[in-house]
């Protein structure tokens, strides 16, 4: 953990000159110090079409200095300020085709999936700065490009809309993907809250069912979901680890209650080791 350096710049964005209180842009990011110079790729794999953009080629596309009280509140911040475009301005220019979702490939391997629906619903948008105030303490895993919810929206509060250090956004089908933890409710109908915990919550670091991301490693080979002990230790690990002080920032305990962690536990259960 590092804690910021503080410095004012002043940036030219789609004409404007925003001013800039915190230079947070990733200098250890292995593609480029200066975000304008990261590179990310737009994919649509039904298609075998690639588009690779820079920060400044998405800026372009309709970047401006907003705020996110959503962002603060998650990260237990203050007055953060970004660098952002409204996705919607990326889905006006690279039409989805068959695609209803799109899959966020981030450097960590930690993977999010956000629908096309829920992208217009909620208006979010991707940060291609990220400017924390001083004396912000930022984790190592907090770059561009970031999902951000804006100012206004009814997104609700939780982890699938804070994936940061995105390097892809693969434009997929949600019923596929999903397919194999839909079917595992399919087959126990009582696990079906669980299933939808766990989407919303666990995918993106826990892959199970052959899908989801793996920066936190699998769930299936840390702990016996067969027996009521592993499940309540599961549990226990879980809040033990994902709370408001976590060294990491990973407070993924402020989405998630206790029930909800039984019932993916429960669901955890009937899923097949890999």
């Amino acid at each position: 953990m590092r804690r910021m350096k503080t410095g004012a710049v002043c940036i030219g964005v789609g004409g404007l000159l925003l001013g800039l209180f915190a230079c947070t842009a990733a200098s250890s990011v292995k593609n480029g110090a200066n975000p304008a110079d990261r590179t990310y790729t737009l994919s649509w794999p039904v298609l075998a079409k690639q588009v690779r953009l820079t920060g400044k080629e998405l800026e372009d596309l309709g970047g401006r200095e907003v705020a996110s009280s959503y962002f603060d509140r998650a990260m237990s911040y203050k007055n953060s300020r970004f660098i952002s475009l409204p996705f919607e301005n990326i889905l006006r220019h690279y039409p989805e085709g068959e695609a209803d979702a799109v899959l966020l490939d981030c450097v960590d391997d930690y993977q999010g999936l956000l629908s096309l629906a829920d992208i217009r619903r909620f208006g979010l948008e991707l940060a291609t700065r990220i400017l924390l105030a001083p004396d912000s303490e930022r984790p190592g895993w907090l770059h561009p490009l970031l999902i951000l919810v804006p100012e206004g929206s009814p997104a609700p509060f939780q982890e699938r809309y804070m994936t940061a250090n995105i390097r892809e956004l693969r434009f997929v089908n949600l019923r596929q993907y999903y397919r194999p933890l839909d079917d595992i409710a399919d087959r126990f109908p009582e696990s079906a809250p669980g299933v939808q915990a766990f989407k919303d919550n666990c995918v993106y670091c826990h892959s199970a069912g052959g899908i989801g991301g793996g920066k936190g490693g699998s769930l299936l080979k840390k702990f016996d979901f067969k027996l009521a002990g592993k499940r309540d230790q599961f549990v226990a690990r879980f809040l033990a680890f994902h709370h408001k002080d976590n060294a990491d920032k990973q407070n993924v305990e402020q989405f998630v209650d206790h029930q909800q962690l039984k019932a993916i536990a429960g669901f955890l259960e009937k899923v097949e080791k890999p």
